[in-house]
């Protein structure tokens, strides 16, 4: 239950409306309050700071289209 809590949490869908409600039941789940805290801040942090980032390499010609297009 605490991932899927978790999961929600860190969703780009979740409504502002329900973020409170998912957090007093994550808060209920977590017995230590140190252990709580730790783990809302590991949310925030990821949030803020996503863990997984796509870099994708750009071809010479891709990179000509798009220097054209800048010029323009």
């Amino acid at each position: 239950m605490t991932e899927v809590l978790r999961e929600l949490l860190l969703s780009d869908s979740i409504m502002h409306t329900i973020v409170s409600t998912v957090l007093a039941r994550y808060c209920h789940l977590h017995v230590d309050t140190d252990a709580f805290v730790a783990s809302v801040a590991e949310i925030i942090s990821d949030i803020r700071e996503p863990i997984t980032v796509q870099q994708q390499e750009m071809g010479r010609e891709e990179r000509r289209q798009l220097d054209l297009k800048v010029c323009q």
